[in-house]
């Protein structure tokens, strides 16, 4: 089973996020249209560099996986290596975190209710809001491609 074209535009709009605005080697810019906060670029597929995958067997069950999907974009476009690292790290924190939850004894759990401290934007933290970004920055560091990482928990 193919993919479509709006389901494969929809399946890489976080690697779009990765790519440049202008272009490296042309000398016309790419179009831009502006509200009052944002510019948003359309590229057209002529000036895409992206190269998408097809995956013609998909699971009934789950589909295609991150980890697979990941690869697959990282195999056909080796710039985007270090944004499969950085997703597979993610995909790790999610997995323990969900393992996390599902082992909890709720709802005399240590993962509900309030921790007491507030966030930067003055919002009161929970635990698990905690545990989860704890979760995440371990399992981003440990990738050994992450420069700087921020956080409305800190």
């Amino acid at each position: 089973m193919k993919y479509s074209i709006l389901q494969q535009t929809l399946l890489l709009a976080p690697v779009a996020a990765f790519a440049p605005l202008t272009p490296a080697f042309t000398s016309r810019p790419i179009s831009a249209t502006t509200s009052s906060t944002a510019k948003f670029y359309t590229v057209t597929d002529e000036e895409r560099s992206t190269k998408i995958p097809e995956f013609d067997e998909v699971c009934e069950t789950c589909g295609v996986t991150l980890k697979r999907f990941m690869g697959e974009i990282a195999m056909l476009n080796p710039e985007l290596n270090e944004l499969a690292v950085l997703m597979e790290g993610v995909n790790t924190a999610c997995k323990a975190l969900a393992s996390l939850v599902k082992t909890s004894q709720l709802p005399s759990s240590q993962t509900l209710g309030y921790e007491g401290n507030v966030n930067v934007q003055g919002e009161d933290q929970k635990k698990l809001d905690v545990i989860a970004n704890d979760l995440l920055k371990r399992a981003l560091r440990f990738t050994g491609r992450l420069g700087v990482l921020a956080s409305e928990e800190e």
